[in-house]
């Protein structure tokens, strides 16, 4: 009788030790693409905000280079406002981080912001090209 105990001991072990290793394997991934669905669409609108911020004061720069003046100067200070979009982009990264996301899979949500609104290659070229 005590060996029929001991192996159903044994089998329960067995089945929590499995039902473990497949909980270990199978929820990670899952809260990743639940994490990822649910804010795709916040990542991709923050991530084109930064974007023309970004391109926006590369212009302003220029711009304040190539013809200082009293208006240059104020619309590159407007633009450095706009820089605060970045901060947003930012901040919104780092919570993602916190919540279990890694760098392939932000880079993924990058691509898929881009692939959202790129029709055709050039639209992709233009989206990373910062013009001089």
């Amino acid at each position: 009788m005590r060996s029929i105990s001991l192996r159903n001991k044994r089998a329960g072990f067995a089945l929590i030790f499995a039902a473990g290793v497949f909980t270990g394997q199978i929820i990670p991934p899952l809260w990743k693409w639940t994490v990822i669905y649910f804010t795709q669409i916040s990542y991709q609108e923050a991530t084109y905000r930064c974007d023309r911020s970004m391109r926006a004061h590369l212009l302003a720069k220029q711009k304040v280079e190539a013809e200082p003046s009293g208006e240059t100067v104020r619309d590159l200070e407007a633009s450095e406002i706009g820089l605060i979009d970045c901060q947003d982009y930012d901040l919104l990264r780092k919570r993602l981080i916190l919540l279990g996301l890694d760098e392939t899979a932000l880079g993924y949500m990058a691509l898929k912001a881009i692939e959202a609104k790129a029709t055709d290659l050039q639209q992709v070229i233009e989206i990373h090209e910062i013009r001089y």
